[in-house]
């Protein structure tokens, strides 16, 4: 007859596991594992999205990395975080242009190699996002008053010691000459 482990004795097997894997980091992320490649992939995605809409559109000023340190079950740093980046279009949307605006989206993330993870179309906001082959992640939210949305993020990324793994990328707020999001009307896109 075999032993039966306790469940205290599983449980506490189970955390010593995820704890040595989550402090090891030594998970092979991909190209992306790189802090600087994360932060250039993120970037592509976003002007690349925006330049496959046509005609064309703005983007309003980025104001920064966002990154959330990854913790494990003990509360300890992992090593890891994800790391994302938004920024929207000057131009107002209109509501009749929604679908067309993300049509043209999708159609160049597919070009690009990325599956379409989701759509949605609702009275308040319609959005689409995207999942590229890297695992970077993409996302297109048109929101009812006008406001588009391009955000994109890498969910695991290397962090460097001693703190952010992107320092000096906030960008200047904008000048007096640049419209907020979608405050500026576009012969095309705001009718």
């Amino acid at each position: 007859m075999k032993p039966r482990t306790s469940l205290a004795a599983l449980a506490a097997a189970l955390l010593t596991v995820s704890f040595a894997a989550g402090c090891s980091g030594s998970e092979d992320l991909g190209p992306l594992g790189d802090p600087t490649a994360a932060q250039h992939r993120i970037d592509a995605l976003i002007d690349g999205t925006a330049k496959a809409i046509t005609p064309a559109v703005t983007l309003t000023a980025y104001i920064g990395f966002v990154y959330d340190e990854e913790r494990n079950a003990f509360g300890n740093e992992t090593g890891y975080a994800e790391v994302e980046r938004q920024s929207s279009l000057e131009e107002r949307i209109a509501e009749g242009k929604r679908a067309v605006l993300l049509d043209q989206v999708e159609k160049y993330w597919k070009e690009q190699g990325c599956t379409i993870s989701g759509r949605k179309a609702g009275n308040r906001e319609t959005y689409t996002a995207a999942t590229c082959p890297d695992k970077a992640h993409v996302l297109v939210d048109a929101y009812s008053d006008g406001v588009v949305g391009i955000k994109s993020w890498v969910e695991k990324t290397k962090f460097r010691s001693g703190g952010n793994p992107f320092p000096d990328t906030q960008t200047p707020l904008p000048t007096a000459s640049r419209h907020p999001a979608g405050q500026q009307d576009h012969p095309y896109w705001s009718h």
